[in-house]
């Protein structure tokens, strides 16, 4: 037992008292502890020693005190332990005593080979005998819990300069305060002794460093101002757009008035020519020349108005923004409002401004039209522009116009808080490195749902420093005033309740996993394949693969019986033209076509993204891992439309090659469609009847076939299962919560795009299998299961387990 300088005097046989000296320093893991002081030894021997402040020991209580008699009459006896003896390397929980309930560590026993060297005290004189009548049980417990758990300090100060503690605040040691009765209090957590790893996962040792905000004094490379924002969303992209509208509108106008004063714009003279080709396609084409570039103005703002929301100092809580925000479209024909919802008024009327100019390419397909007019007393056909077509174009332009204005003034009034586009995986985890919330989503990756914390928290996406480290400047999501750890392990509940798998106020099963089945889910292939985008599911894929056959077969049959297109049909409205342009058979044999046109255009899109935004989940999927450049670099779902074409053709990822090449080939269906049929005279039966241009239907009847039968090939398979969505920020940070890589050296404040691909195209020397990542369950910061994203090898804990099995 060691007391460090205390001295147990012999006062009474029946009554002993224990006498601390001055000294309250106790060594720790070292065999100085058992040791006399000796006068003797050296400086350097004494600083090498780690010393902590011990608590004081147990006081006895009133009813047993005695006044000590005069030190004259109290021998002195000093208890010495051999030096050979060497501490346990982690505590031991032990059973109880029936009749002292504490807690008790087994000791490794003394080796009998050994024997205390010859100069030791124990040599010399006598220890003295135990006390009769005294059960010295609390002391020795107590002793010997200070110095395991002292040991146990000792790890977590190892890499930490050797410093003397001089303040209350530098013990590490739990303080233990004695009852009345010199019984260890059990004021320790129920959870914290139970059960102790030999080896636990240690959490950063400043964990009451915290997180303030900061600005660095000038803009540099390493500290950019804030404010990046994609080239498709800076000023010169964004007025180029805006001067294509304006020539829209300017050709609107003049379309309208050119007409009604000089009987029409320009003489017809037959179907298949190049006038035909510039009244009937040209006009939809450069309307879905706009819409495409409307969608990558989307695009766009999907990925960066999460980050922008956050950096926003006007926000109270933003907390929700991770698990509602969108990163990209799902689809472009529902109007979203989650802009709406999340205060940003500005922004959802521009991102649904630009979803109604949709409408815009229909339109276009019957803004000219064909009129038997008199002109210098001759009659002849000439087309001309429809008014009533060409007033509701001009309108919904002026809005896409002031929808641009205002979309181009909030984004120069208010920085977007990035420094580079963030279009890939790898982007979004190196802002979330060192982030202090990823404990919010602790067992979310088994969740089919996102997590509702229940009080709303404030997350801020800006440049921040660790107090205590004040030249410490790093850009990330934070919250303010709040640890900075990486990971924290107080999620998870410390006793199981009985009702633990019910939600307590529906009394219904809980949808989510909860810690405790969570080891259970991580592993369960129902869990691991359960979730596709409901377009995509089986039963919805078959469902789209027999209507878009059944309709295949039924446009061509009809088509190419008796002749129809070729000999015209009657159109079963009246075909005569109002003083404005306007004839209902023209207007609804282009408009209805190109409308469907228009309409599978925007079905095949939400397909096509989430094809995108799935590859780098199927590359990780593999059982040999993939490479960074395949998987956290890929950035399809930020490219360019036939740019994702050409770089996943490259990379052999030939269905999101096809299906990305589809989206964009299905553009010309509206395009064909609104201009391939048009009224005409017959003058050998003297009637008029619809008829189509044969170049242009035979074209839109090979695109047809084509399209329908791409739908074969978007059947997913099993690696492109996910069990979640990954639409959100939440969604995508609860795969990597837990991970080490957010440990790795990789992430570690990246000073550019450029440094980040850097360090994760070079290969780690010494470390086979570093460079490749996976998708599965892997060893977390916490030393539990976790479900998502990591190295596929580390060498402290091996290969990560990836589920093949099937989903039943």
């Amino acid at each position: 037992m060691n007391l460090g300088d205390a001295y147990l005097r012999t006062v009474n046989t029946s009554r002993p008292a224990l006498v601390h000296s001055a000294s309250k320093q106790s060594v720790t893991a070292s065999d100085d502890f058992y040791s006399l002081p000796s006068g003797n030894s050296s400086q350097d021997e004494k600083s090498a020693i780690r010393r902590y402040q011990t608590p004081p020991l147990h006081i006895i209580p009133e009813p047993y005190r005695k006044t000590p008699e005069p030190d004259s009459t109290r021998p002195t006896v000093r208890a010495v332990t051999p030096t050979h003896m060497k501490l346990p390397t982690a505590p031991v929980t032990a059973k109880l005593a029936a009749s002292h309930p504490i807690h008790t560590i087994q000791r490794k026993p003394l080796s009998t080979g050994s024997t205390p060297p010859s100069d030791s005290p124990s040599n010399k004189e006598p220890i003295s005998p135990p006390t009769p009548g005294v059960d010295d049980t609390p002391y020795i417990q107590f002793a010997i819990d200070q110095l395991t758990r002292d040991e146990e300090v000792n790890h977590a100060l190892e890499s930490r300069p050797l410093q003397r503690p001089s303040s209350r605040e530098s013990y590490s040691v739990e303080r233990i305060v004695p009852d009345e009765r010199l019984r260890l209090q059990q004021g320790l957590q129920s959870g914290d002794r139970r059960q102790r790893p030999l080896h636990p996962t240690r959490q950063p040792s400043d964990s009451s460093v915290v997180a303030i905000p900061a600005t660095p004094t000038q803009d540099s490379f390493r500290f950019p101002t804030l404010n990046y924002l994609p080239k498709v969303l800076r000023l010169p992209s964004l007025l180029a757009l805006l001067v294509c509208c304006l020539f829209m509108v300017i050709a609107i106008i003049f379309s309208n008035v050119w007409s009604s004063q000089h009987h029409g714009l320009w003489q017809y003279d037959q179907v298949g020519t190049s006038r035909y080709f510039i009244f009937q396609y040209l006009p939809q084409l450069l309307a879905i020349l706009i819409i495409f570039w409307l969608f990558i103005i989307q695009n766009a703002l999907y990925r960066i108005v999460p980050f922008l929301m956050m950096h926003s100092e006007k926000r109270t809580f933003t907390s929700h923004i991770l698990h509602s925000a969108a990163l990209f479209p799902s689809d472009y024909m529902i109007p979203d409002l989650w802009c709406f919802r999340h205060g940003e008024i500005f922004l959802g009327l521009c991102l649904n401004l630009f979803r109604l100019c949709i409408f815009t390419v229909p339109l276009h397909s019957c803004l000219y039209q064909t009129q038997y007019l008199t002109v210098d007393g001759e009659s002849v056909w000439r087309w001309t522009a429809v008014e009533p077509v060409g007033w509701t174009l001009l309108a919904l332009y002026v809005l896409l116009i002031l929808a641009l204005v205002s979309l181009i003034l909030k984004l120069k009034r208010e920085p977007s808080g990035l420094r580079w586009d963030p279009r890939s995986l790898a982007d979004i985890l190196s802002l979330f490195q060192r982030s202090n919330i990823l404990s919010d989503f602790y067992g979310s990756e088994a969740r089919a749902d996102s997590i509702v914390l229940a009080l709303p928290k404030k997350y801020t996406l800006r440049y921040w420093i660790a107090a205590k480290r004040s030249s410490e400047i790093f850009h990330g999501v934070e919250e303010s005033q709040t640890a900075l750890e990486g990971f924290r392990q107080n999620r998870e509940p410390k006793e199981k309740s009985p009702h633990s798998h019910l939600d307590l106020e529906s009394q219904r099963p809980l949808k989510a996993s909860t810690p405790d089945s969570l080891q259970k889910d991580v592993h369960s292939p129902r869990i691991r394949y359960r979730w596709l985008p409901w377009f995509l599911k089986d039963t919805f894929v078959v469902a789209w693969i027999v209507i878009a056959i059944v309709l295949m077969l039924a446009f061509v049959i009809v088509s190419f019986v008796n002749n129809a297109t070729r000999r015209g049909f009657e159109p079963k409205l009246t075909s005569m033209k109002t003083s404005q342009g306007f004839s209902p058979a023209d207007f609804l044999y282009s408009f209805v076509p190109c409308l469907v046109g228009m309409i599978l255009f925007l079905v095949w899109q939400p397909i096509d993204m989430y094809f995108r935004a799935l590859q780098p989940f199927a590359n990780l999927g593999h059982t040999r891992g993939s490479a960074a450049d395949d998987s956290l670099l890929l950035d399809y779902t930020a490219c360019l439309p036939l740019e994702v074409t050409i770089k996943a053709a490259l990379a052999g990822h030939h269905k999101v090659a096809w299906i990305s090449f589809i989206s964009v080939l299905s553009a010309t269906l509206p395009v064909l469609g609104g201009g391939v049929f048009t009224a005409q005279y017959f003058i050998p039966t003297q009637e008029v009847r619809v008829a189509a241009d044969m170049s242009g239907y035979y074209a839109l009847v090979v695109l047809v076939v084509i399209y329908s039968l791409s739908f074969l090939v978007i059947w997913p398979k099993q690696k492109r299962r996910l069990p979640h969505d990954i639409r959100t920020l939440g969604q995508i940070l609860s795969f990597v919560y837990g991970s080490r890589l957010l440990n790795d050296a990789v992430f570690w404040q990246p000073r550019s795009k450029t440094d980040l691909v850097t360090r994760l195209l070079g290969t780690l020397t010494g470390d086979k299998g570093s460079s490749r990542y996976a998708f599965g369950v892997y060893v977390g910061r916490d030393g539990k299961e976790h479900l998502g994203i990591d190295r596929l090898h580390r060498p402290e804990s091996g290969e990560m387990f990836i589920a093949t099995g099937t989903t039943k």
